[in-house]
């Protein structure tokens, strides 16, 4: 491919050649643009996507450069480099004083947060072909098409913020065009193998930890159904007595309204405690309406649990008589709940391991030392606010402390794209969180949270419902929390106004990037606190 690629620019140098002299250009960077471009070629390596943004930037001297891959009508976000130095420049071209007015620091801002959200996914306007600009959030862009070998639309890099060719340029930018496409499509094809290998290296990181899982409710449930069976019952239920309460861990056979009355916010109870032994209660006598003889409560008791089998007698069935195997297998009910218990608690330990190695990933950056701690505190105060169950607000926060905890696993790891790191921590942590016993809820919020309603997040652009809840009120508090970190030591605004800039910002999204349901309530929180209240919440862990 190599050979294909200088007899390629060979070809292209001579059309060049006859085409125009290179006095034409008139100034040294675009002498060296050219230059430049013909040592690209004659190394045996393709120049990385930095390498292009540098060449490309000698022509335009513009901050941001990406690249949509174009595929089923839409352009999909394939790369993006931003050049720093150009963000703020002189009218002569040269780079501000490194002291800036509050004007350019606030100006510095919105440009990084307007670049940090480019849609991942934009629908294919013809207008692009036509007229040679187009509008993102950060401003007008020029952009440059890029075909197949075929002549099939294959991309477009842009360039910009409000950059303009250079009109001895615009002639030949089909040519430009060329060895742009000729480049990308070839490092595309080259990361293929590429993402491979780096896919194989997350995937080994995460796959070979085991599952650490055991389904206890799964194979209770399995135990219940022969049980029952076994003694020729109508149904049975396993309970476990904790805390001087009843937990309902599985049963079958019964009706809804015997399940309700294990809701904790219930005070009455089916049944009752004495000194170990286990009875049905006065309500429990009123709403089975059955004689002693018709029902069995087979008690249990390991190292961490007690509780008890219940059975009920079917109609015109009686029990069989096998006391010594149902012996055996309550006891084994017991000691499949004290490893319940005890893989609990080492999940827990561990979690709080890797929690200690992010927050040391976090502190390494003054942006992010905080970055957790906040993450918790505010969406602790979202879901009172927002009015959350008591199971919901625990399993709420324990996403927070764990929505970043993939940079653990992809620590060390080279992504093969200039974004691909952006988008791998969400599925490392989602696969890490996998292995232990945690809610399904924090697991899927992990691996959402920086998915758009609207489709254009990543890492896999889903929309609406398909973004768990927990993903939502992440995924808000995130930007949130991310406005903050950018701009706590700004002092250009007053604090009422950064608090209206960030709500301001907040509903811009609504029903783009975050779900319109959340969006009040996040509002409400960041004027109750206020500015000052929302720099300082979480900074004291």
């Amino acid at each position: 491919m190599i050979r294909d690629f200088k007899q390629y620019f060979s070809t292209v140098g001579n059309r060049l050649s006859k085409a125009f002299s290179m006095e034409e250009f008139g100034t040294e960077e675009e002498l060296e643009f050219w230059s430049l471009s013909a040592e690209h070629m004659s190394r045996r390596e393709l120049p990385a996507f930095t390498d292009i943004a540098k060449w490309i930037d000698l022509l335009y001297k513009a901050p941001v450069h990406f690249v949509y891959r174009f595929e089923e009508d839409k352009l999909v976000l394939d790369r993006r480099h931003i050049i720093s130095e150009n963000i703020l420049k002189g009218e002569d071209g040269e780079k501000m004083p490194h002291e800036q007015t509050p004007q350019q620091k606030e100006f510095i801002h919105n440009f990084e947060s307007q670049v940090q959200n480019i849609e991942t996914k934009i629908d294919w306007d013809d207008e692009f072909k036509e007229h040679g600009i187009s509008s993102h959030a950060i401003g007008q862009c020029e952009h440059i098409p890029l075909y197949t070998k075929s002549g099939d639309i294959w991309g477009v890099y842009f360039v910009g913020p409000y950059i303009k060719c250079p009109e001895q340029v615009v002639a030949k930018i089909s040519i430009i065009g060329r060895i742009l496409s000729s480049w990308l499509i070839q490092i595309q094809e080259q990361e293929k193998s590429q993402n491979k290998a780096y896919d194989k290296k997350v995937k080994e990181i995460t796959s070979d930890l085991g599952t650490g899982q055991l389904n206890t409710e799964g194979i209770a449930r399995l135990t219940i159904q022969y049980i029952i069976n076994a003694q020729n019952a109508g149904s049975g239920a396993i309970v476990e007595y904790r805390d001087e309460m009843f937990k309902l861990i599985t049963s079958a056979g019964f009706d809804e309204g015997f399940t309700a009355y294990f809701d904790s916010a219930k005070q009455e109870s089916l049944f009752e405690e004495s000194n170990g032994k286990f009875t049905l209660s006065d309500t429990g006598k009123a709403y089975f309406e059955i004689q002693q003889e018709n029902l069995r409560l087979l008690p249990f008791e390991s190292e961490k649990a007690s509780g008890f089998v219940f059975l009920i007698k079917g109609n015109g069935k009686e029990f069989y008589n096998i006391e010594p195997i149902l012996d055996e297998i309550t006891a084994s009910v017991g000691l499949l709940l004290d490893y319940r218990e005890n893989n609990i608690e080492f999940s827990n330990e561990y979690l709080n391991t890797y929690y200690t190695m992010l927050r040391a990933i976090e502190k390494s950056r003054d942006k992010t030392k905080h970055h957790t701690p906040r993450m918790i505190a505010f969406v602790q105060r979202f879901g009172m606010l927002f009015g959350l169950e008591a199971d919901e607000m625990e399993i709420i926060k324990k996403t927070a402390k764990l929505h970043d905890i993939g940079y653990v696993g992809a620590a060390g790891l080279e992504s093969g794209k200039s974004i691909g790191g952006e988008l791998t921590h969400p599925v490392i942590g989602a696969n890490l969180l996998e292995q232990l016993p945690i809610h399904e809820d924090i697991i899927s919020g992990v691996r959402t949270h920086h998915e758009w309603v609207n489709g254009s997040g990543s890492p896999r652009g889903v929309t609406g419902e398909e973004i768990s809840w927990t993903g939502k009120i992440i995924g808000v508090f995130e930007f949130v929390i991310d406005f903050i970190e950018s701009y706590e030591h700004d002092d250009s605004k007053t604090a009422d106004e950064w608090s209206k800039v960030l709500s301001k910002r907040i509903m811009e999204r609504a029903d783009k990037e975050f779900d319109m349901v959340l969006v009040p309530t996040v509002i409400q929180l960041i004027q109750m606190l206020g500015w000052e209240g929302c720099v300082s919440l979480g900074v004291e862990e």
